[in-house]
């Protein structure tokens, strides 16, 4: 018996010696990896008149002139990398010029996210009120701006360097950036567009505010973005300052951004896009609450609180037992337990009888 054991031990060792030789001779004829395409392309439309943010801000009508809801309405983004410069175009309703930006346009500020390209990133934003997904960490960002006050186009590393940009212009309703590839190689693995993910954040430049990023307020404010509650409804310093991002549809806009809850001290979760294959989008937290009472007239009460996926929250969940409720589940468990002895027993002894 022992020399059949070290015969087939022999065996074994002889296939892996083998298997390893042949991939080693395998591997010698390997082709080399092809050389990144000189010119890359991808492009992506975005829902038509969706630019108020989580579905209820309201452009106040005293800044009509400066800020209108066409104005900051993406349609649509491209990228493409083109030798050595990588060329955004993001296309809106319309472009416009009402602060005079030396740019050719104002007042969009938008915040375009590379996502999926570096081996570690950031999930929080640059002070949109939103944040990402883990799995959506972002390994540098690209801000785009009129370049008014001290608000101007940069590049930002997750680890906080900037760059400044100074090829941003706009052309026919599209905002255009043009990036020398250099920039964005550092922060990234491998500088191809079309493997990177996006999130892309329309906001708008605001000169009262204090970091020049557009300020929400409540109903009869006197803020450029207005909620349609009053400021007793409403707790500010959780909502989006984002007023359209790149998505598949309206829903999946209003899906996210939705996600803030000032009960649980949550800023909203959002997704790059495109969006991961299997995994759910960010959804609005939901308590449902099941009361059954039973024919000896004793009332369950269950209370289940489903949160962001991803967000550290307690989650609530008791139970008000029936009577001889907690007697029944402590029979369930020693039954169960009694189970598993009986199960090792038996294992045993059929061990025993082989050795025997």
């Amino acid at each position: 018996m022992r020399a059949e054991n070290a015969v087939s031990v022999k065996l074994i060792f002889a296939v892996l010696l083998f298997t390893m030789i042949l991939l080693g001779v395998c591997d010698q004829f390997r082709p080399a990896s092809a050389a990144p395409e000189s010119s890359l392309e991808v492009s992506y439309e975005d829902p038509e008149n969706d630019s108020y943010g989580p579905g209820d801000y309201v452009y106040n009508p005293a800044y009509h002139e400066t800020y209108r809801a066409e104005y900051f309405d993406l349609r649509s983004f491209s990228a493409k990398l083109d030798g050595d410069l990588i060329k955004l175009t993001l296309r809106f309703t319309n472009v416009s010029n009402p602060l005079q930006s030396p740019l050719g346009f104002s007042p969009q500020v938008v915040h375009v996210y590379i996502v999926g390209a570096c081996d570690s990133g950031r999930t929080d934003t640059l002070g949109l009120n939103v944040r990402l997904r883990a799995i959506d960490a972002w390994c540098a960002c690209i801000v785009i701006a009129p370049n008014i006050g001290d608000y101007v186009s940069r590049v930002v590393y997750r680890d906080g360097r900037t760059q400044a940009l100074d090829r941003i212009y706009a052309l026919n309703n599209s905002i255009i950036a043009e990036i020398p590839a250099t920039l964005i190689a550092e922060a990234v693995n491998n500088v191809n567009i079309t493997a990177w993910r996006y999130f892309i954040a329309v906001s708008a430049y605001d000169p009262s505010s204090t970091d020049g990023l557009i300020r929400i307020g409540a109903a009869g404010s006197d803020a450029p973005i207005i909620h349609n509650k009053t400021a007793d409804e409403l707790n500010l310093s959780y909502m989006p300052r984002v007023l359209d991002i790149l998505a598949e549809s309206v829903e999946d806009q209003l899906l996210m951004l939705s996600t803030y809850s000032a009960t649980h001290g949550d800023i909203a979760t959002v997704a790059a896009y495109p969006y991961v294959k299997g995994t759910l989008l960010p959804y609005k937290p939901i308590v449902e609450v099941i009361t059954v009472t039973t024919t000896r007239a004793v009332t369950e009460t269950y209370v289940r609180a489903y949160y962001l996926p991803g967000v550290t929250t307690t989650v609530v969940e008791y139970v008000q037992v029936p009577k001889y409720g907690l007697e029944l589940y402590s029979l369930a468990i020693i039954s169960a337990i009694l189970v598993v002895i009986l199960a090792a027993i038996l294992s045993k002894g059929r061990f025993l009888s082989k050795l025997g």
